[in-house]
């Protein structure tokens, strides 16, 4: 068996990694023109369930090495603008529980490990699928440069603007979540923020968050709810986080100000209306190209590795059409909630009224339960 994969990023490495390891062939299309390309970016909170199925395709353990002990969680916690504490857990006795950590890391350190992993000479980059065509015998990607790429399945990793997805049923558009992101990694000491803490601060109309990748490194995201387009200057950019946050808990001000302006990105945070619809024959979509979902619960990439480990599972059980549609069946209900719950927490973050946002934490405590609950690796059959 033979499977194209549309796109060389985690969801379609990852799928590639699952599928070679079932024995089947793989050729990943990818529209960057080099590895670098891709791999840049910000972090990937790796969380549990991520980290069991990166184990399942064999890669978890270089990865964590690569993250460092420092990356590690211990403890997680969810705070008031205030400073009070909403909700906190220990983490490792989760990792006990199931034998899989949950850390942070670069997201160029995970695809590079990814790459690795596929080998180099199952990618083409510089290859953009613009569409397919299928019948009984197999199906052909088309690609932008006039050429075509034939299998017995095609895989849509091509993202949330995906243009497989354009030519299948029940493809919605992007929305725009009304939040914006500011995003960066700080140099900021252990006696600052200590090794092995997750914190996530909410306020009125925005959130904080922070972990670290490193010993000596902490990634921060800073949202606010803000219509699309906007934007400032780059070099404006530390003090307008520092005036949005201004008043709110330490370490937050000691770790904007440990930001080198420069280093911090802004972006407009988007998501796709959830689908019941993935795919059509020989052709189906993982990743964002089938759940785009918002980064409010840190769950985008986490869920295109579960997705991987399915379509593997699925697609060498069976014929490969019925491989593609009980794939679908597993794991659209589970990615739905996921995204319905991340676009619920991203309305959540957009509330501005004090009362709105009292009833709001009072909600999120029992909210963090049921999501962490769902996510728990073991609602999840990682087998093959």
């Amino acid at each position: 068996m033979r499977a194209v994969i549309a796109g060389a990023g985690v969801a379609g490495l990852s799928s590639a990694i699952a599928l070679r390891k079932q024995g089947i062939e793989v050729t990943v299309l990818e529209r960057a023109s080099a590895a670098q390309e891709i791999q840049v970016g910000g972090c990937i909170h790796v969380w549990h369930n991520g980290m069991r199925g990166l184990q399942r395709i064999g890669v978890g353990e270089r990865l964590l090495e690569l993250a460092g002990a420092a990356a590690v969680v211990d403890r997680a916690e969810f705070c008031t603008s205030g400073g009070r504490l909403m909700y906190g857990w220990s983490v490792r006795e989760i990792e006990r529980q199931v034998g899989s950590p949950t850390f942070g890391v670069r997201r160029p350190d995970l695809h590079r490990v990814l790459l690795d992993a596929v080998d180099q000479r199952n990618v083409r980059f510089g290859e953009t699928c613009v569409g397919f065509e299928q019948d009984n015998e197999g199906v052909k990607a088309r690609l932008a440069s006039g050429g075509e790429e034939q299998g017995d399945v095609l895989i849509g990793a091509d993202g949330m603007h995906s243009a497989l997805r354009a030519q299948l049923p029940g493809a919605t558009e992007p929305r725009y979540a009304g939040y914006v992101s500011w995003q960066a990694i700080a140099r900021v000491d252990s006696d600052v923020i200590p090794v092995g803490l997750f914190r996530v601060v909410w306020g009125r109309a925005a959130r904080f968050l922070f972990y670290r990748i490193g010993a000596e490194e902490v990634y921060w995201e800073g949202t606010f709810a803000a219509p699309a387009g906007g934007g400032e200057p780059v070099q404006e950019r530390r003090q307008a986080v520092l005036e949005r946050f201004h008043g709110w808990p330490q370490p937050i001000q000691t770790i904007v100000q440990a930001t080198d302006t420069s280093a911090i990105t802004r972006a407009d945070m988007y998501d796709r209306p959830t689908s019941k619809h993935w795919g059509v024959g020989r052709v189906t979509l993982i990743g964002d190209a089938a759940h785009a979902m918002t980064n409010a619960l840190g769950q985008g990439a986490n869920q295109a590795i579960e997705d991987a480990v399915v379509l593997a599972r699925c697609v060498a059980a069976e014929d490969p059409v019925k491989g593609l549609r009980n794939y679908e069946a597993e794991r659209i209900p589970r990615t739905t909630k996921f995204a319905s719950m991340s676009w619920s927490l991203a309305r959540a973050s957009r509330l501005h009224n004090p009362l709105a946002c009292a009833l709001r934490n009072g909600g999120l405590t029992i909210g963090f339960r049921m999501g962490f609950a769902r996510q728990h690796p073991k609602e999840m059959d990682y087998s093959f």
